[in-house]
């Protein structure tokens, strides 16, 4: 049965109401004496999906790629997103993200992964700069 809702024309108060789709859309208060003292209030549906995709979940990320015709730039593009909103929420780092290079370094004998070395390059000439070195390339 779908909710509709109904506000009281002095008090300003709303009232949520289940009535059937084919009923007579009038309230007249629980014990039907306030009668014309209720006016039905019109609302947009709340229908939204793929707004919000949970950065913590790998399940809420495929669900929001399903359907889409989305290129491979497009998928790297939501994952830096979602990162950015984990390292965001966990003071600067992404713990998935670490997690993945601690686990690539023990796959590999203790090497960055080759995000990892960019990233450290990148932050290195940064460092450099605000030092006042130029760094070229």
């Amino acid at each position: 049965m779908p909710l509709y809702l109904y506000e009281n024309k002095e008090t300003k108060e709303v009232v949520e109401v289940f009535q059937g789709m084919n009923d007579t859309h009038e309230y007249d208060g629980e014990d039907g004496s306030e009668k014309s003292l209720w006016r039905r209030v019109y609302v947009n549906p709340g229908l939204s999906f793929d707004t919000k995709m949970d950065a913590f979940d790998s399940k809420s990320f495929v669900a929001s790629t399903i359907n889409k015709n989305d290129t491979f730039g497009d998928l790297q593009n939501r994952a830096a997103e979602a990162s950015e909103i984990r390292a965001q929420k966990n003071g600067g780092k992404d713990p998935v993200k670490e997690k993945y290079y601690n686990d690539y370094k023990k796959k590999t004998n203790g090497k960055l992964h080759p995000n990892e070395q960019k990233e450290k390059f990148k932050s290195a000439i940064k460092k450099a700069e605000k030092k006042g070195l130029n760094v070229e390339l």
